[in-house]
């Protein structure tokens, strides 16, 4: 009888509740334990492991996260089957609201500060990495990454008020229309 037996008959009942807390059924973790035990038996475990359960619920929450990872990736999977393809019609009211809310980009854009405007139009629409904007400009490295923040920062709450009025407008003129 081996290490893997005994730590099998005293370890399996706190492994099979780790995997239930992880979520699954009482019979995928008696399955995903039972399999982890056999995986250890094909390897050679030597005596040199001190503290058996810290080693096999650490090695047990490993297997879990990457059995997770592994759903995770099937899920991701592209269905052929199911693909939507989108009309033309769709593709047409897409743009139409794209380009609605480029402009509002523009104008929250436009209400910038200079070097907010500056630092954002260099680094997303001239691509220059932070290393060239500084050189570019003599800012620090933190002030163009402050400028970039802040101009982002201002960007957002623009828009949002925006579409907050624009909804209080819809409301207010509903009954009316």
């Amino acid at each position: 009888m081996g290490p893997a037996d005994s730590w099998y008959t005293n370890y399996k009942a706190r492994l099979f509740a780790i995997a239930c807390h992880f979520g699954y059924t009482t019979e995928e973790a008696e399955d995903i334990v039972h399999q982890f035990f056999l995986d250890l038996l094909q390897k050679n475990l030597s005596d040199a492991i001190k503290n058996p359960e810290a080693y096999l619920v650490t090695a047990f929450k490993r297997r879990l996260i990457d059995l997770h990872r592994a759903g995770k990736r099937k899920e991701n999977v592209l269905d052929i089957e199911n693909f939507y393809l989108p009309s033309a019609q769709d593709i047409i009211e897409q743009l139409e609201t794209d380009e609605v809310l480029t402009n509002r980009i523009a104008e929250a854009y436009k209400k910038l500060p200079a070097r907010y405007r500056q630092v954002i139009y260099m680094k997303y629409y001239q691509g220059y990495s932070t290393e060239k904007i500084v050189s570019l400009t003599g800012f620090t490295h933190q002030t163009v990454y402050n400028n970039l923040s802040k101009g982002i920062q201002h960007l957002r709450q623009h828009l949002k008020k925006e579409r907050l009025l624009t909804k209080l407008a819809h409301f207010i003129f509903l009954p009316f229309i």
